[in-house]
């Protein structure tokens, strides 16, 4: 035991000293990835699988119980390697042979571990594989010390109980190349060894927040559950709210891993309230997922349906298959190459030299972008994201020739609730910060500096805008596909408002296009499928959150601007949501329900009943979102009636007025 420790104490002086070293010499390098180191320590049951066993012996019966420690480093997201040093004991009675055996086994060791994070993206626990090579010092009863090699192989699972701390258990089967036992009955004769080990890896070295850093009073969030926060799941379907693209998805309907409703047609309509289930692939559908009759097609899209039998043929007709290339990115590549030829021969008029371009920068993300914050960023229309050489996502809205244009920008996005928004420029692909001009001081010799008394300087009261105000139009995209790693920018030579964003499952998701009518994003739909993206479907974000398609179809059909014929007038159409009819004295599980909905309002029906309201709108594509959240939270008999200069009308007046 005292040599194992000896060993113990020397790695850790090396292993500390070398990284506090290393930290010295990287003061100025680009920040990545730590190497995170670990200190390892476990223990376990082995088991001598040579020529003298227990009659009865296994994993956790008839065996002995060693030690291990040691250091793991991590040499990428999935593949770490450790140096761990062992100690136990191996010994067995068999009373058939006659023979027994005791041993001292001291060990070192390097071990590499595969963990499989792919498998369970949304969970805490992977299933592990290792292998290792150890060399074995040990000591049997009568025998001299002697000294072996052995190949350990191992299958386990990993337990990232934080960010510092994990755990592992695993079943290792060691194949050994020296005599341990040393039987007279197979004298020679090579031991092999089995063993369950559980370890602990903690991070001793990884440096927290520099303390050079901008000073952060947290002391402001010390009430704030932050753990719950993490764990919330407000629609239970199952997938928590920080990883939920569909956040409020009704109670029971079946979701997929990113918390969406499953859409086996994939028309872009959920199966719950798909009306025909298996629409045939490229079909275009109404709000009920129905495919759409000749006549009501052709009177709808029949611009759509000249290009995307277009698309179709071509797609049909490309020689380009997916079986004829080693990686998907060869493959998209070639679709584009193919498709541009066929369809944009103005692309070279984009190599010209352009001047200066201005834009926003509303975010950065480097290890995926939280689902909540990629709903808001993609209810803007122009928004556009850059891949960075260091891996980092940033994105950016607008493109302005002019600095005020873009300034006007930064300024109604933060009145909007986007705050940290940064001024870009853009010259030629090449996106850098905009730098203020820094103008020569005037000095002005006959300046008199006059001092002000403390009691005449007033203290500037600076507000930020935190509220979640987002653009009130309907923006549809087209998803192409979610990859496990990034594609190509070649891939989307000639693609509009490319963006891409990854989530905590790893996948990387590209969209494609901005669109204000469904009927300009079926066509972009057709073209992406012609591209290559045979799984490209149409997503629908409004008010900084994905909205369903068959709600955005429905209103888009609705809400349309009230005019009348050679007047001016606008009409006062107003459209209200009432929820329920009640007492004024509410249960606690209705008033947490309103509070789910914001502001609210009530009105007197008799003398002791109320009707209450969740929100008027002059748009009843917005009413039916706040009916849609409505029902969610448990309002099933919530219902939208129009108001005209006050008055109540029926549905059927004011969508006649709307036409």
């Amino acid at each position: 035991m005292n040599q194992f420790l000896k060993h113990l104490f020397t790695l850790l002086i090396l292993v500390s000293s070398t990284f506090v070293y290393a930290q010295d010499l990287d003061f100025d390098l680009e920040k990545k990835k730590p190497f995170n180191p670990k200190f390892t320590l476990g223990t376990g049951f082995y088991t001598l699988t040579g020529d003298i066993q227990n009659e009865e012996s296994g994993f956790l019966r008839g065996t002995n119980t060693g030690y291990n420690a040691g250091m793991k480093f991590g040499l990428s997201d999935n593949i770490d390697l450790s140096f761990l040093l062992m100690k136990s004991t191996f010994q067995a009675n068999n009373s058939a042979s006659g023979e027994d055996f005791s041993s001292e086994i001291d060990g070192i060791g390097l071990h590499f571990t595969y963990t499989l994070n792919q498998l369970f993206k949304q969970s805490k626990i992977s299933p592990l594989i290792s292998v290792g090579a150890q060399s074995l010092s040990f000591k049997t009863e009568g025998y001299v010390r002697d000294n072996s090699f052995a190949v350990p192989f191992g299958i386990g699972i990993r337990i990232n109980v934080t960010d510092r701390l994990e755990f592992d258990a695993a079943l290792n089967w060691a194949v050994g190349m020296g005599d341990i036992d040393k039987s007279l009955q197979n004298e020679g004769g090579s031991d092999n060894y089995k063993s369950f080990n559980i370890s602990l890896h903690y991070d001793l070295f990884t440096p927290g927040p520099n303390s050079d850093d901008e000073y952060f009073d947290d002391s402001y969030y010390a009430d704030v559950d932050f753990a719950k926060l993490e764990n919330e799941d407000e629609d239970g379907d199952l997938v928590l709210d920080v990883d939920d693209y569909c956040p409020k998805t009704p109670i029971g309907v079946k979701v997929d891993v990113t918390g969406c409703p499953l859409d086996d047609d994939n028309d872009g309509i959920a199966n719950y309230l798909d009306a025909q289930k298996n629409t045939p692939e490229g079909s275009i559908v109404d709000e009920h997922g129905v495919r759409l009759t000749a006549d009501k097609y052709h009177s709808m899209y029949s611009d759509y349906e000249v290009a995307s039998r277009k698309y179709a043929n071509f797609y049909n007709e490309s020689e380009i298959k997916r079986e004829n290339y080693k990686t998907v990115d060869e493959y998209l590549i070639a679709k584009a190459n193919a498709f541009n030829i066929a369809y944009n021969e103005g692309l070279k008029d984009d190599e010209k030299i352009k001047g200066l371009v201005y834009k926003v920068k509303i975010g950065e993300f480097s290890d995926g972008i939280p689902a909540k914050v990629a709903n808001k960023f993609l209810s803007i229309d122009d928004l556009e994201s850059v891949t960075l050489d260091d891996g980092v996502v940033m994105y950016l809205v607008g493109s302005y020739s002019y600095l005020d244009e873009a300034r006007g920008r930064k300024n109604d996005l933060e009145e909007k609730g986007i705050e940290d928004t940064y001024l870009m420029v853009d010259n030629n692909g090449e996106i850098s910060d905009y730098v203020e001009p820094t103008p020569e001081p005037e000095i002005d010799e006959d300046e008199v500096v006059v001092e002000v008394p403390e009691d005449e300087i007033s203290e500037e009261v600076v507000t930020t805008v935190t509220e979640d105000e987002m653009t009130n139009e309907t923006t549809y995209r087209i998803q192409v596909g979610a990859f496990n790693t990034e594609l190509s920018d070649e891939v989307f030579v000639g693609v509009d408002n490319v963006i891409s964003f990854t989530g905590k499952d790893g996948l990387v998701r590209y969209m494609a296009g901005s669109f204000v009518e469904y009927k300009d994003a079926i066509d972009y739909q057709a073209q992406m499928k012609a591209r290559g993206f045979e799984d490209a479907f149409i997503v629908t974000y409004k008010n900084g959150e994905r909205i369903s398609l068959n709600v955005a179809i429905k209103t888009e059909k609705e809400s349309k601007v009230v005019n009348q014929e050679g007047k001016d007038e606008v009409i006062n159409l107003e459209f209200i949501v009432q929820i329920m009819v009640a007492k004024s004295s509410l249960s606690a599980d209705d008033i947490n329900k309103i509070g789910k909905l914001g502001n609210f309002d009530k009105e007197a029906e008799g003398t002791d009943m109320y009707r209450y309201f969740a929100g008027t709108y002059n748009s009843l594509e917005d009413a039916n979102i706040q009916l849609e959240k409505a029902k969610l939270v448990g309002f099933a008999d919530a219902f939208v009636f129009p108001k005209l200069d006050g008055e109540r009308i029926t549905m059927e007046r004011a969508k006649e007025l709307m036409k």
